[in-house]
């Protein structure tokens, strides 16, 4: 008889067998660790300093230490020694949500199922038989892969209905496609029921019928009007009989309709071959109708060239006070000018919008020093807000600033020097880090069983903290040693003690690094 199982390889009970329960416990043992295979890791190679008791590894290839010869196989930890299990393929294994199987060399994942004429698909909701696509989500996107993209909404036959239909409380409102033919059509419905076409375009000539139009009050016959309402009952068509109604305030050309009656104050005109042509405007405007200055910001005037404030270089007013801008248009800043944004280093340009009065907004720049663009806003009472720079990929990263907790420079500012590297971020947060060459400096005798250096070594930030920062550290002592490193007190604003210490002596000449971090504010 076989001692171990075939599978498992779980010990077999022995005939006449002495002490049988160490037998059999070392088999649960085994079906506790592997059964429902719970792994810290898929390719570990060095043991953990402080195992618990029933974990399991799997261990990697160029596994060291403990673990050196027993590349592939599984480590646990089990009545505090190593216990080593070699997997056999199809053997599975989670990691958290991670699950993987054992092919005979590595730990792979599983395959997923194949994805080809599923019987429906539902996405945060249940497919049914009609639809066989269900989505329940906020929004749906349909991007596209490189260029352009199309949804297509096929049909059978010309009778049938290719369409996109809009609900509410899964009751229809309207539809658009083509529904029972193949002419493109809009229809609306109030309740899901009753359906009325707003508009259809016919698929052989594209021509457009609407089911009603409302044109607004009646044109009075003063005006060249009936003085009879159009209301949105009425209909207008593509073709016969309707009235056109129109109203000229300014000489222009104007082609009519070849045939047809055309209603003037004068009486009705008949329409046989007539063109009504007016002459064209080819003379310069003027009146007080149009700005008389480059500043002239009067509601309903027109805009002439040279006033239009989109002129470029000396065809834009200059500005020496920007709270005093009003209007729409483009503005050069004066080099001194007043209220303007510090911060774009004198003369630029300006963009002023404005809704009301006490409504408005302004963009300005300078063309240069690293295009620095600053904006601001004007509440309800007339008061400007303080200018806002604008960020953006040329002055993202850069010296950051400050002031009363607002930030005045870049977004993020990083440096180096002798005592390291440092990250400092408007917000107020910094980071600075550093790897220190500790290898001629002596280290004490054993304290307790372990090495300390013969004094804490002094770290410098490579840049000023404004509160004591939260300090880590570890100490890394050639490939062999176990090493670790704390502060020594309480870490100060410009410096930190760290003190490394090991569980062996390292010699004097064994390289020995210390690498440092600290957290914490610049502000």
């Amino acid at each position: 008889m076989d001692e171990t199982s075939p599978n498992l390889s779980l010990p077999y009970l022995q005939a006449s067998q002495a002490q049988k329960h160490v037998t059999h416990n070392a088999a649960l043992e085994a079906l506790d660790l592997i059964v429902q295979l719970v792994l810290q890791s898929f390719s570990q190679t060095t043991p953990p300093l402080a195992p618990d008791e029933g974990q399991v590894w799997a261990v990697g290839n160029g596994a060291v230490n403990d673990w050196v010869g027993h590349d592939g196989e599984l480590a646990a930890w089990s009545n505090g020694g190593w216990l080593f299990i070699t997997p056999r393929p199809g053997w599975r294994g989670a990691m958290g949500s991670d699950l993987r199987v054992w092919s005979g060399t590595a730990w792979i994942a599983t395959d997923l199922p194949p994805l080809q004429n599923l019987p429906g698909l539902g996405i945060n909701a249940s497919y049914d038989a009609t639809n066989r696509l269900s989505v329940r989500a906020a929004s749906t996107l349909l991007d596209n892969a490189g260029a352009g993209h199309r949804l297509v909404v096929n049909k059978d036959s010309g009778s049938d209905t290719a369409a996109l239909l809009f609900q509410t409380g899964y009751s229809g409102r309207a539809e658009m496609g083509t529904t029972g033919n193949d002419d493109f059509a809009v229809k609306v419905s109030a309740d899901g029921s009753g359906w009325t076409t707003a508009l259809e375009i016919d698929a052989a000539t594209g021509n457009t019928a609407m089911g009603a139009l409302s044109l607004g009050a009646p044109l009075a016959p003063g005006s060249g009007g009936t003085g009879v309402a159009n209301p949105a009952g009425a209909t207008l068509t593509r073709n016969g009989a309707h009235a056109l109604n129109l109203t000229t305030i300014a000489p222009s050309a104007l082609t009519l309709p070849t045939t047809g009656t055309l209603a003037t104050q004068a009486g009705a005109e008949t329409l046989s071959n007539k063109t009504l042509a007016a002459p064209a405007i080819t003379g310069l405007a003027s009146g007080s109708a149009i700005t008389q200055s480059a500043t002239d910001a009067t509601a309903g005037r027109l805009l002439k060239v040279g006033d239009t404030r989109l002129s470029p270089g000396d065809g834009s007013p200059e500005n020496t006070d920007l709270d005093t801008i009003e209007g729409l248009g483009f503005w050069t800043i004066g080099a001194s000018a007043a209220n303007s944004p510090g911060f774009i280093g004198g003369a630029g340009a300006l963009i002023s919008f404005q809704r009301s009065n006490t409504r408005k907004a302004q963009i300005a720049s300078n063309g240069g020093l690293g295009n620095r663009w600053g904006v601001r806003t004007q509440d309800d009472s007339g008061t400007w807000h303080p200018w806002a720079q604008l960020v953006h990929s040329r002055n993202l990263v850069g010296p950051v600033g400050q002031s009363a907790g607002i930030p005045t420079g870049a977004v993020l500012e990083r440096g180096a020097n002798a005592n390291g590297s440092y990250v400092r971020l408007a917000d107020g947060t910094q980071i600075c880090w550093h790897a220190i060459d500790d290898t001629a400096t002596a280290w004490g005798t054993a304290e307790s069983g372990l090495f300390r250096r013969a004094s804490p070594a002094t770290w410098t930030y490579a840049a000023l903290f404004s509160v004591p920062p939260c300090v880590t550290a570890t100490a890394h002592i050639g490939n062999d040693w176990i090493a670790g490193c704390r502060p020594r007190g309480v870490p100060a604003t410009n410096a930190v003690l760290l003190m490394p210490w090991s569980s062996s002596a390292p010699g004097t000449s064994t390289a020995k690094t210390i690498f440092a971090c600290a957290i914490g504010r610049w502000f």
